[in-house]
């Protein structure tokens, strides 16, 4: 069997039966569908279970509620196929998805780790979509070592509040299931960014990846109750401690280009939180209050080293670190209103 498909399932009734249905519908065949029932409360164990009564393809498996990752874990040490990918239950997938990737598998005489592609981003109004920020093609460790790895988790050319060459999505990624094996989360109280550990860790020990920007997949981003809706704008919780305690645990040491990147990632937490603080908060005051009370709570200022950063988010972590907070936020609010204009 080539490929298992873990589709992770929280209380996504309103979705489920066309993201399932999608994977079903598949060109290709040789694969299995994991349903990971992470403690629904809605009538979403009831359809999983009828998929798994309609189709032997579909194998369910019912657990307490323990959060994304402890969901995927679950899926990963119960999984069969040659290789592993997910979907997201309230997305949906192209039906020529696992057709393709099983192409770029039979292209070459070796095997892959990973094959990465795009999607369309599906709002209520519009059709965006998601796209890697290098060339396509194949990635060996060579090229992965010149060209992904050093902007894996902060790019610094497009500043510490921008996006990766990789986003983090494991949904647009198809990994050989050796490696997940291997580098599945083993901190399931991380609740955020769920994806970040497992993909990148993944990436770091991968020999050859195939990526692209086909558009197998469909972003689901009407859903207001989904993760992402939720969580993105206060990056400086105790959640986000364990995140980055764990990529430290992890990942510190695998090459300098790392290392700094670890420590650039803390600093991209706090001003990417500042500054949603600075545009929703109605006032300065409140703003600096909810960064402070972040920076408490997150421990956040601990993982991050003066040594090495650029000259303005130096200043600007060194403010918070001597409890500056006025002159920090009055920078960031300075940051905000010169990028509007």
């Amino acid at each position: 069997m080539q490929f298992s498909v873990i589709i992770p399932v929280f209380n996504v009734e309103e979705y489920l039966e066309k993201c399932v249905n999608s994977v079903l519908q598949q060109t290709y065949s040789d694969f299995e569908v994991l349903l990971i029932d992470d403690g629904s409360t809605d009538s979403s164990s009831v359809i999983c279970d009828c998929f798994a009564e309609r189709d032997k393809r579909v194998r369910v498996i019912h657990k307490a509620n323990g959060g994304l990752v402890s969901a995927r874990n679950t899926g990963i040490m119960n999984a069969i196929g040659d290789y592993i990918c997910y979907v997201d239950g309230d997305d949906w997938t192209h039906p020529n998805m696992l057709q393709f990737v099983h192409n770029q598998l039979e292209n070459y005489s070796f095997p892959l780790d990973m094959v990465i592609f795009g999607a369309y981003d599906i709002f209520n109004d519009r059709v965006g979509q998601t796209k890697n920020s290098v060339d396509e093609g194949l990635y060996d460790k060579a090229r992965l070592e010149k060209e992904v790895y050093p902007f894996l988790f902060s790019d610094r050319r497009r500043g510490f509040r921008e996006g990766r060459v990789i986003e983090a999505y494991t949904w647009n990624k198809v990994c050989r299931r050796g490696l997940q094996v291997e580098c599945y989360v083993r901190d399931e109280q991380i609740r955020v960014f769920t994806d970040v550990p497992l993909t990148y860790e993944c990436l770091l020990k991968s020999y050859n990846v195939y990526i692209c920007n086909e558009k197998l997949y469909y972003y689901n981003r009407t859903n207001s109750h989904s993760i992402l809706a939720l969580g993105g704008r206060n990056c400086l919780t105790p959640s986000f401690n364990h995140l980055v305690s764990y990529l430290r645990q992890r990942l510190s040491g695998f090459s300098p280009d790392i290392d700094r990147q670890l420590n650039d990632y803390p600093v991209s937490l706090i001003i990417r939180t500042a500054m949603a603080s600075v545009r929703e908060q109605p006032s300065f005051f409140k703003a600096k209050k909810i960064v402070r009370q972040g920076l408490n709570e997150s421990r956040m200022l601990e993982f991050v080293s003066l040594r090495g950063l650029p000259i303005n988010p130096k200043i600007f972590m060194l403010f918070f670190k001597l409890h500056f907070d006025t002159l920090a936020m009055i920078l960031c609010v300075i940051k905000v209103y010169s990028g509007k204009k």
